[in-house]
């Protein structure tokens, strides 16, 4: 599996070694190719343009889809401090499974923006340094204030900016960076 630097669908590409990964044995070829566009896309994200630092704290919606997954992990590997928000309790139970370090404190609802309240009790009021969005209208603007005063907002998520959606100017002077990454 891997990744090129155009004309990827096609019958035949040319790819250079260094952007190619041996399948593991016990995936489908139809399994690896769901990994390299998630996982770049959360590396571009996260350590190209939020600049993650080791010991930051990150919020992550929808931890367990696939960015959700990879940016978990990525997060992880730089020593993060992580909150992630799911839809539900199977949806929890399968990231404490596949993250054994995530524990109970480390989860909120993505259905209704109660994860604010929750991240806000964690980091004693200042908020995570990194968040990573995928939430739209009022919940986009419950993420915005989960921000510290020098937090980056890094926006995945289509919605809210297809629709020149206008974020309150006291939400915006709140944070450092804000980041639209597709």
């Amino acid at each position: 599996m891997g990744i090129v630097e155009n004309q990827g669908l096609a019958y035949h590409v040319f790819a250079e070694p260094r952007f190619l990964f041996d399948v593991p044995e016990s995936w489908t070829l139809e399994d690896a190719a769901t990994v390299p566009t998630v996982y770049c896309s959360v590396f571009y994200a996260l350590v190209v343009r939020g600049q993650v630092k080791a010991g930051e704290t990150i919020l992550i919606h929808s931890g367990a889809g696939g960015v959700g997954q990879a940016a978990i992990a990525v997060a992880l590997s730089y020593g993060c401090k992580i909150y992630t928000t799911v839809g539900t309790q199977e949806k929890r139970k399968f990231l404490m499974q596949k993250f054994p370090t995530l524990t109970q404190d480390c989860f909120a609802s993505s259905r209704d923006n109660s994860f604010q309240r929750h991240i806000m009790r964690q980091t004693n009021g200042s908020g995570v340094n990194l968040v990573l969005n995928s939430l739209s209208e009022e919940l986009f603007e419950a993420s915005l204030r989960c921000l510290s005063k020098s937090g980056r907002f890094l926006e995945i998520g289509k919605y809210d900016l297809s629709q020149n959606r206008q974020i309150g100017k006291n939400i915006v002077h709140q944070f450092n960076s804000f980041f639209h990454v597709c």
